[in-house]
């Protein structure tokens, strides 16, 4: 009798769980009041590593690439910074939308990134689209909300993958140093647009990327664009454990952009840790980072502001703090008065770039061009 009343009770919470899904998408959407922006926030563990993942197939070859989702009548010499970005995340918001883990959808996203690179000029030479499961990661352990999860996309159109696959898509830009910087951005969403979440730093990712073909680099440059964030970081996760020792020596640092205009003004944070919650600690490189940041401000007149604290929040650049890597993340988010992230739109309907176009005119355009600007001046400037 225990047991029946357990699985009664345990089908009757799906349910809610999944009506509550259905409707959120349904009912009216509150008016956006853009909250008073908080001072700037001007401050500036070893894990053991995991054995290397062994090698899998590539699993998408596209044979010609894709309508380019982007304004090709301006050169990307000629375009400001952030303009390139933007079509990426229009075009993600219109055609990719509900790019949840694990998905078809997501595996068409994946494809449509690769397309993208190989549309810029890139080779197959430099691209690598790396397979793994959530078992790759995390081993097999029954989670009744991933029932939830799986249940509630498969009625919304977006099935998962037998075996639960995912898969990052990495471009390698090598540079005068055999030195790496890692440049990360996930792809997955929620079964939103996700414009913010995560389109912002795909679409940045993308613009730096053919940007950097036009430069003289000195570090080599590692795009990664990570799958599967959504649902426990597995694709950045993956990614690290697969490194040898010799390729995480390699790593100078780490640049995560994720969520890039939800708050009123960039954000970012520079550091490194000892451990998960420790104080975040600076180096040459942060010094250089934030250096940069200023030079910005001088030449620009474009704020950025400074979150140190940030590089704990819970995206793909956690696994590299744990492993004792410096990191760069970008983030616009909120800060509250007790110093703490928050987001507005965050894993909701209204994570839609013309949603945030109508109600905050101009912002997506702003954080996208600062951001642009940023992440070349770090990969063009910040060696020591």
């Amino acid at each position: 009798m225990k047991t029946k009343v357990l699985t009664i009770f345990s089908c009757m919470l799906i349910m809610a769980l999944l009506a509550s899904c259905a409707f959120s998408t349904a009912r009216d959407i509150p008016a956006a009041v853009e909250p008073e922006a908080p001072q700037n926030y001007i401050i500036i563990g070893q894990i053991e590593p995991a054995p290397p993942a062994p090698p899998r197939p590539d699993p998408i070859r596209p044979e010609n690439p894709a309508t380019i989702a982007r304004d090709t009548s301006v050169s990307v010499r000629e375009a400001e910074h952030g303009y390139i970005a933007m079509g990426y995340i229009k075009y993600m918001n219109d055609n990719l939308y509900g790019r949840t883990a694990f998905s078809y959808r997501e595996l068409e996203a994946a494809m449509w990134i690769t397309e993208q690179l190989l549309a810029m000029g890139y080779t197959w030479d430099e691209i690598e689209v790396q397979q793994f499961s959530w078992e790759d990661v995390y081993g097999w352990v029954w989670d009744p909300w991933e029932v939830v999860v799986d249940v509630r996309d498969f009625f919304r159109g977006f099935p998962s993958r037998e075996g639960r696959l995912s898969q990052n898509v990495i471009l390698t830009v090598p540079g005068q140093s055999e030195q790496v910087i890692v440049v990360g951005a996930h792809y997955d969403s929620f079964p939103y647009p996700g414009a913010s979440d995560n389109a912002s730093g795909v679409a940045l990712l993308l613009e730096s990327a053919e940007r950097m073909r036009y430069q003289d680099n000195y570090y080599t440059i590692v795009y990664v664009f990570f799958g599967a964030e959504e649902i426990g970081i597995v694709g950045a996760e993956f990614f690290l454990d697969s490194l040898s020792d010799e390729q995480r020596d390699a790593i100078a640092f780490m640049v995560n952009a994720d969520v890039l205009f939800e708050g009123p003004y960039p954000l970012y944070a520079a550091g490194y840790s000892m451990g998960v919650g420790i104080q975040p600690q600076a180096n040459a490189i942060t010094r250089r980072v934030d250096a940069i940041a200023r030079e910005i401000y001088d030449i620009y007149d474009i704020g950025i502001g400074v979150f140190p604290n940030g590089i704990f929040w819970t995206t793909d650049h956690v696994p590299f703090v744990e492993a004792g890597h410096t990191v760069v993340v970008f983030a616009g988010l909120y800060v509250d008065s007790d110093g703490r992230l928050h987001p507005r739109v965050l894993h909701t309907s209204r994570d839609c770039i013309h949603y945030i176009n109508e109600n905050w005119p101009g912002k997506a355009e702003h954080a996208m061009r600062t951001y642009s600007i940023f992440l070349e001046r770090i990969l063009l400037d910040s060696y020591l």
